[in-house]
């Protein structure tokens, strides 16, 4: 199979996914909110189980998507949102240290340290289990706030 499939195979079952459910890019009138086929694919497949909104605007965009799609209940939503920001929040402290210990290992590999190599790598490697492990809890925590058939739905989107 040649590698362009394999990057269209995710956005095509996506698309597919939300055909098969009846979905429509626009939801509701009354809401206005939008089914975001592209904030479904960014969140789904291998990454989307650690995969975080990084911004508040991207956030309020992401959490529309989850109500248009699994018809979130107002106190879902708050809680969505709340959950998502502490993980974001998390996250950038997380992301200075990674920056810094990248920097760290370069100044390392320029000086030729072969201790300071190993120390860097190192907390390269617990910061990103940590940048990891902050998306994936943030993802089971919203996953657990969903009933069994909103569960039934979402899982559908993860491949």
């Amino acid at each position: 199979m040649e590698r362009r499939m394999f990057v269209a195979l995710p956005g095509l079952a996506a698309l597919a996914a939300s055909q098969a459910i009846g979905q429509t890019d626009t939801l509701g009138t009354e809401t206005g909110t939008r089914l975001s086929r592209k904030a479904l694919v960014k969140h789904s497949g291998s990454k989307g189980a650690y995969r975080v909104p990084k911004n508040a605007a991207k956030q309020a965009q992401y959490v529309g998507t989850l109500t248009a799609l699994l018809s979130l209940n107002s106190s879902q939503q708050e809680q969505v949102a709340a959950i998502y920001s502490n993980a974001a929040a998390t996250r950038a402290s997380v992301i200075i240290s990674l920056k810094a210990a990248r920097k760290a290992l370069r100044d390392a590999v320029e000086n030729n340290d072969s201790g300071g190599i190993a120390q860097a790598s190192t907390t390269l490697g617990t910061l990103t289990g940590q940048y990891i492990s902050n998306g994936a809890i943030a993802n089971a925590a919203v996953f657990q706030l969903l009933t069994p058939d909103q569960q039934s739905t979402l899982s559908k989107f993860q491949f």
